[in-house]
């Protein structure tokens, strides 16, 4: 909220009736919220992961012209028909194997061009895909943020009124007179008026009716904090008690931004926000997709194996056969015998090599097939164009409506300020002037009771849309801030927020 020209601090006593300590709970301020957003969430960590196995593709990529290796051994056993070279059918029984490796590639050009250039866009999306969901995440958080203060807000609205209804202490703001309901039941059992028991009944009801409110403001502060620990990942039954004095709009930093001209604005957006450079890098894959596709009859491609290894097989022609030596004593005769040995035998290992290289160009379907997944990657490019343009109009409106809703609370709230608070800032604006006018009259004689009650309510009418500006006012400076794409980490550490060049004119009025 601006403070007081004396620099005093304007505030609202809040009431014991608002105090919503029924369990415990734990406290909590924003920039705690902000930071455990950034290391806690589930949306965000998941985003994360997202960058990751991107930078995994692109690592695949990369790497996509170097072959393959493959190790091992293969086994070949035949009985039967078989054909000769010549085309002859024989009937022959053989075993063949290799033990060996080697390495072995297909060189596809245009994969081999296009698909790390493909890849580094896709990983470049990714990341500015993680920045939005951060963005998005703590809009989030922030939003369920203020949403717990506007239902603190809403409790210290209801006890204050409760404090003019019920309290038995006296006070200057009710010139020194106790609240409605213990003035009206005195004056009654001191043998007042008959008429004020009708007044009596109708204070009762009025205070009946506040408990009942309250009630139900606490039931909201409940909801409330269970869906900010929901996106804290803290324990949903622990309410969050905001440390900050809620009375007064949160000190969020950057709000020299909403000083600034629109046109200003508008060009930070378009140059920080991570929607348009996610899609920016998505536009520039599509853009390479569309050039590869266009290549691809084009540019030829390369099928290279190579195996080293130890080869052998069966059957053994002319196997040797052992006879008994020829003298008693002397060595074994071997001698060779016409025909094949038996196969299921592997014999004379020894190295292999084997090389093949190819170089081919390919179209698909005769190049229909080409022409057809040229035309779909346009077609993919030009929606991409789109859907960058749509965002980037989604952009500009958002940080149109954003600074239009700061402007206006802000002087919602300045008028607000003006019925509760005097120019020196304390609570002696001309709600609180009338009810303490209107209890000075009832004390005097002069007044009914209705007349008062009727300034509670106002009291209470003003205090809640008060409470509302306050909150709409936090809620709107920092949409602002995330739609322009302010960094995250300034949220956290307001020097890391970027400043405008030009200090900002506010006519006197400070932020």
């Amino acid at each position: 909220m601006l403070p007081p020209p004396t620099g005093q601090v304007p505030g609202i006593p809040v009431s014991e009736g608002a105090s919503p300590d029924k369990r415990p709970s734990l406290p909590i301020d924003f920039p705690t919220a902000l930071r455990l957003t950034l290391t806690s969430n589930l949306d965000i960590a998941q985003a994360r992961e997202v960058v990751n196995q991107a930078r995994a593709r692109q690592q695949a990529a990369d790497v996509t012209v170097l072959p393959n290796f493959n190790l091992g051994s293969a086994y070949n056993h035949h009985e039967g028909n078989i054909s000769k070279t010549e085309g002859n059918i024989i009937k022959a029984n053989r075993d063949s194997l290799f033990v060996g490796g080697g390495p072995s590639m297909v060189f596809q050009t245009t994969d081999a061009i296009f698909l790390p250039l493909v890849a580094r866009q896709l990983t470049a999306a990714t990341q500015a895909g993680r920045q939005r969901i951060t963005n998005d995440t703590l809009l989030l958080v922030g939003d369920a943020y203020f949403n717990v203060l506007r239902a603190r807000r809403r409790m210290a609205r209801i006890g204050e009124t409760l404090e003019f209804l019920t309290s038995e202490r006296q006070s200057p703001a009710r010139g020194q007179s106790k609240g409605m309901l213990p003035l009206v039941r005195d004056v009654v059992e001191l043998g007042g008026k008959e008429a004020l028991r009708s007044d009596l009944a109708r204070v009762e009801v009025e205070v009946l009716r506040r408990r009942e409110e309250l009630a139900g403001a606490v039931q909201e502060w409940y909801l409330a904090t269970a869906e900010l620990a929901r996106l804290l990942r803290l324990d949903p039954q622990t309410p969050l008690e905001p440390i900050e004095d809620f009375r007064f709009p949160l000190a969020l930093p950057g709000e020299e931004w909403s000083y600034r001209p629109l046109d200003e604005l508008v060009t930070i957006a378009l140059m920080n926000r991570p929607e348009l450079a996610e899609n920016r890098a998505l536009v520039q894959a599509a853009l390479d997709r569309v050039r590869a596709a266009t290549l691809r009859p084009f540019l030829p491609n390369v099928a290279l194996n190579y195996a080293w290894g130890d080869y052998g097989g069966s059957p053994d022609p002319n196997p040797a056969l052992v006879l008994p030596p020829a003298t008693k004593g002397g060595p074994p005769r071997v001698v060779s015998q016409p025909g094949f040995g038996p196969s299921d035998h592997i014999h004379h290992f020894s190295p292999r090599t084997d090389l093949d290289v190819s170089l081919f160009w390919r179209l698909q379907n005769l190049g229909l097939g080409n022409l057809a997944e040229k035309r779909e990657q346009e077609a993919l490019h030009r929606q991409a164009i789109l859907r960058q343009t749509q965002v980037q109009d989604r952009v500009v409106t958002q940080v149109v409506q954003t600074l239009e809703q700061v402007q206006s609370w802000r002087e919602r709230l300045n008028i607000t300020r003006t019925a509760l608070f005097d120019a020196d800032g304390a609570p002696a604006g001309p709600v609180f002037r009338s009810l303490r006018l209107s209890f000075e009259r009832i004390k005097g004689g002069e007044g009914r009771p209705l007349e008062a009650l009727d300034s509670i309510r106002s009291l209470s009418d003003t205090l809640e849309a008060y409470g509302q500006s306050v909150t709409d006012y936090e809620r709107s400076r920092f949409q602002l801030l995330v739609a322009l794409g302010m960094p995250p980490a300034g949220f956290i550490d307001p020097s890391k927020m970027p400043l405008p060049c030009v200090p900002p004119d506010t006519g006197g009025v400070q932020p």
